[in-house]
């Protein structure tokens, strides 16, 4: 039997030194890391904003964007009701199983005018994976979803 009093040597190693990786190893790991965040968070990301809460939000944010735009065109006023239970009176927005129309009022409205300028009811989109809202910006007329 062999008794060794001081450090276990291995071959091909000096005395003295600690094992780690080298900046070269530790940069291609970082690299590799990198390249994958870059292909997998978009992939997540439409993910996300395809849930059926969102694509319904985006439709609704479509009608009142061509509203808007029909209201500059042509010159003249446009409203729109939007009826909760099928999402526009006229039925132009799917509105997905399990999402609901919330307002404060009964039957929701917008109106944009010759010029742009708009008004609006408030409008919440519920379903299981959240809430948006349809928010109006009432001087430029812009429609926008926001996450609640």
């Amino acid at each position: 039997m062999r008794w060794c009093l001081g450090p276990r040597l291995t071959p091909g190693r000096r005395p003295g030194v600690q094992g780690g990786f080298t900046l070269a190893e530790v940069i291609v790991v970082l690299a590799i890391l990198g390249i994958t965040a870059a292909v997998v968070v978009p992939a997540f990301t439409r993910a996300i904003d395809d849930d059926p809460v969102t694509a319904a939000a985006r439709a609704m944010e479509q009608v009142l964007e061509q509203a808007r735009a029909t209201a500059l065109t042509r010159a003249v006023g446009v409203r729109g009701i939007i009826v909760p239970e099928t999402g526009l009176d006229s039925g132009a927005v799917p509105i997905g199983p399990g999402v609901r129309l919330s307002s404060a009022t009964v039957r929701p409205s917008f109106w944009f005018s010759r010029i742009g300028v708009a008004q609006g009811d408030s409008l919440l989109v519920l379903g299981a994976s959240g809430a948006r809202a349809l928010v109006l910006d009432r001087w430029t007329g812009g429609a926008r979803v926001e996450r609640r």
